[in-house]
């Protein structure tokens, strides 16, 4: 199997974020895809998205669409968490998603 082949069952993660809740849409290495709802409460930013981080765990390519503000801020934290800023792939989306507009995006990512 060629690396890149390879990097393409790897399973990867698409992410909505906003100031209040994320779901994060992870693809699993058997090619079933789970996804998990975090709730922002009474935590700091720096805290949620850390969370959010953490949800995202070490996945080779992962998008991250929401508000600018804060998928800028996730971003960011993603970066200074993993060191590993090439993992970020755009798609270029503004507006809210729906959970199944996620996993739909989730599944052309990781095909």
């Amino acid at each position: 199997m060629t690396d890149r082949k390879q990097a393409q069952r790897e399973p990867s993660a698409v992410v909505w974020v906003d100031a209040a809740r994320a779901i994060v849409a992870c693809t699993e290495p058997e090619g079933g895809i789970a996804t998990e709802k975090i709730e922002r409460g009474s935590a700091s930013e720096t805290e949620y998205l850390a969370h959010v981080v953490h949800e995202i765990g070490n996945r080779p390519k992962v998008s991250i669409v929401g508000p600018s503000s804060v998928r800028l801020a996730l971003e960011r934290e993603f970066v200074a968490i993993s060191h590993r800023p090439e993992r970020l792939v755009g798609i270029p989306l503004s507006a809210p998603l729906a959970e199944a507009r996620i996993l739909e995006r989730m599944r052309r990512l990781a095909a």
